[in-house]
């Protein structure tokens, strides 16, 4: 039995092919991936060099090209269409990122610069990115920390989670939440058909919130001596805070106006079936601290109580005997 298992492994070896190659670049470069199906992994250093590691099949190729302030890398075969490539790419931390890819799971860490990543299949995980971050995946989750400037995320069936960021944001699903925690945003655009829209964060004096979900609760946290017009439209539901609000300025009760101090930051918040809750930082933050207890107490339970493989050919095995 020993045998044919190393015969097997030794043949799987012999089929792949690792790339290792480093490129110099000059400051401005631009890194785009275009990545079938696959992992694009990229991490940051100081060094004005890119290394390009890649793991695939032999009759695949990476082909790596340099054309103006654009570094590409792309895969091609010696004959029909290339195969899985899984990429890991180390950038300097200035380095503008365009990562795209069929079936690619992708993730940035560390990076300072611009960074686009467009998928059809695959989850997104960003750490770090300035002046533009740009997700968009069809079917994968998003989750973007540490980012700073003009950021635009989309998922259409998955969740969106981005916690650390500062600047404007721009998020929309189709179906799945949109969670956002610790954000220190001006400007707010969040919209949704289904999903909790759960907002964590500062309400800055001048500032325009906009969260809008048709199927779905949200939640919004409002620190203590806010300057905002919270204006509320709903549905089917209620909308209530863990606080005292003062006398909404509209007699609906579909729509109410709640003016807190100033009034200068202008909040909307509409939900066509849910509620609207209102609560204070430290209350939400508490919150969604033991919802992602809970979470992680599930996919610990789903990993312990999954068949391992091994466990299952062993007992074939003894079964053959």
């Amino acid at each position: 039995m020993l045998l044919p298992m190393l015969l097997l492994l030794s043949a799987a070896q012999a089929q792949s092919f690792q790339t290792d190659t480093t490129v110099s670049v000059s400051q401005g470069t631009r890194l785009k991936i275009e990545n079938q199906g696959g992992d694009i992994t990229v991490r940051t250093w100081d060094r004005s060099q890119v290394r390009i590691q890649a793991a695939h099949s032999r009759r695949t190729h990476v082909r790596i090209r340099q054309s103006g302030v654009v570094l590409s890398l792309e895969s091609e075969a010696d004959r029909g269409p290339a195969n899985m490539v899984d990429y890991e790419v180390t950038v300097p931390t200035w380095m503008a990122l365009n990562l795209g890819g069929l079936y690619a799971t992708v993730s940035v860490d560390g990076s300072r610069a611009a960074i686009a990543v467009e998928t059809i299949e695959g989850d997104i995980t960003v750490k770090g990115g300035a002046e533009s971050v740009k997700l968009s995946s069809v079917q994968g989750r998003i989750s973007l920390s540490g980012a700073r400037g003009r950021i635009e995320l989309n998922s259409v069936g998955e969740d969106i989670e981005v916690s650390d960021v500062q600047g404007d944001l721009v998020a929309e699903s189709v179906s799945g939440d949109i969670i956002m925690r610790r954000l220190d945003v001006k400007n707010l655009e969040v919209e949704a058909v289904s999903g909790e829209m759960i907002y964590e964060g500062r309400v800055a004096d001048g500032g325009r919130y906009s969260i809008l979900t048709h199927s779905g609760e949200i939640y919004f946290s409002v620190p203590e001596g806010a300057n905002a017009t919270i204006a509320t439209a709903i549905g089917s539901g209620d909308v209530r805070a863990s606080f005292t609000l003062p006398q909404s300025e509209r007699a609906s009760r579909r729509r109410q106006s709640f003016r807190l101090g100033s009034g200068s930051a202008v909040v909307e918040l509409e939900t066509f079936s849910g509620d609207i809750r209102l609560m204070r930082p430290a209350e939400l933050a508490a919150r969604l601290d033991q919802r992602q207890r809970i979470r992680e107490e599930k996919e610990a339970l789903k990993r312990a109580n999954r068949p391992r493989p091994e466990q299952d050919s062993d007992n074939e095995n003894h079964r053959e005997i």
